[in-house]
């Protein structure tokens, strides 16, 4: 089941297109949105296709925000006339942007907008509930933003439901301890990566995609997708990490993930096959203060630390979930106000360094994990992009005592 907060991708290419996107919008917006504010959405998502229909790689990306705030609609293309934007003070982004820009931003409560000369475009614009707010809490560490998008396709050719999941969130002062944060992140599908690094799936490497009932692989079992996450696990997974207590360090986090889902029977991980392909999901977890990073990765995930001319990654150990008990790697890593951190799932590359070479730095950054997508996607896949701004110099100052 693809998640609300996960973004159904149309590529516009006609006027069928655009009453797709505008069907998905108005299912969207239901139990969101009041009836003026999803008759406004529709009247943006029709001009954002409109504005991208036609232009080469043109694409719209609709989902729920998942603060509830409103629902959003990002887009991009890939046209080599783009130019740059005119020069403005303003804010959230330039004026003098042409009629069809002006209609959108004048149906959104929050637009932005980046150009690459030569490369193409993007865009976010959203709607929001009456009173809602789409901006990060005053005490919050950092500002995240998320692109999540499932591969082309139906269920019947990735062999199961959805596999990718991200979440994130802040927490406030206690004690003698500053403000921090979590951010999780999964892949479950690993069976494209398994590929590409020229591993055999039934191989142990290769983490056992196609096995016969006693364990080998059979060479006339139907191919399987290496894991399956659901639902419930997921929320599993989250309420282990949210009863984490503040700045436990991540390796001990990602090793209560695998003790409490080894541990629940109910879930059958030792017994039932379909549900043990579960432990083959990667998984990668990033507590930050506001001077540091602590990361852990299990298999397929990547990410850096990103400052204005510098990039150093955070790297993962060889193991899954349900493999390789050895302690997982752990990565401390020092950032600052303004610097960034892009977390992704396999199928995408060189996201850090297009970072700096798209000049990401300023940007929102749920614009910035769109731009990623658009130039860092290397094959049709589940995408998960995450970015972290570190706000810490916009936190007020907790009071002495």
């Amino acid at each position: 089941m693809f998640p609300d907060h996960g973004h159904r991708r149309i590529a516009v290419a006609s006027p069928d297109d655009i009453a797709t996107a505008r069907r998905i919008a108005a299912a969207l917006a239901e139990g969101v949105l009041a009836a003026d504010e999803a008759s406004r959405l529709d009247r943006l998502v029709t001009s954002v296709a409109e504005h991208v229909l036609g232009r080469p790689s043109g694409t719209l990306l609709i989902a729920r925000m998942r603060s509830g705030a409103g629902v959003e609609c990002l887009a991009y293309d890939r046209d080599p006339a783009t130019a740059e934007l005119p020069v403005s003070s303003a804010e959230d982004a330039p004026r003098g942007l042409g009629a069809a820009l002006d209609a959108i931003r004048a149906q959104a409560d929050r637009f932005h907008i980046h150009a690459t000369p030569g490369i193409g475009s993007a865009l976010l614009a959203r709607v929001l509930r009456p009173g809602a707010d789409d901006a990060p809490p005053d005490d919050a560490l950092a500002q995240a933003g998320a692109v999540m998008v499932e591969r082309s396709g139906d269920e019947g050719r990735r062999g199961g439901p959805f596999l990718d999941h991200w979440s994130f969130s802040c927490a406030p002062a206690r004690g003698g301890d500053g403000p921090c944060g979590i951010a999780l992140m999964i892949d479950g599908d690993t069976a494209a990566d398994t590929v590409e690094a020229g591993l055999e799936p039934g191989s142990a490497a290769g983490f056992g995609a196609n096995l016969g009932e006693d364990g080998a692989k059979g060479e006339d079992s139907p191919p399987q997708s290496l894991a399956m996450m659901t639902p419930e696990v997921v929320r599993q997974v989250e309420a282990v990490v949210a009863a984490t207590v503040p700045g436990l360090p991540a390796p001990m986090v990602v090793n209560a993930i695998r003790r409490d889902l080894k541990g629940r029977p109910e879930l059958g991980l030792s017994r039932d096959r379909t549900l043990a392909r579960i432990g083959r999901s990667a998984v990668a977890v990033l507590r930050f203060d506001a001077d540091a990073v602590d990361y852990t990765a299990l298999g397929t995930l990547a990410g850096a630390v990103v400052r204005p001319q510098e990039i150093t990654a955070l790297g993962a150990r060889w193991a899954m979930i349900g493999f390789n008990p050895l302690a997982p790697a752990s990565v401390h890593l020092r950032w600052g106000p303004g610097e960034h951190v892009v977390l992704y799932t396999g199928g995408c590359a060189r996201l850090p360094a297009l970072f700096i070479h798209r000049g990401l730095h300023e940007v929102e950054p749920t614009l910035a994990a769109l731009i990623l997508l658009r130039d860092g996607a290397v094959r049709d896949d589940d995408h998960t992009i995450l970015v972290l701004r570190n706000r810490a110099d916009r936190v007020p100052a907790t009071p002495a005592g």
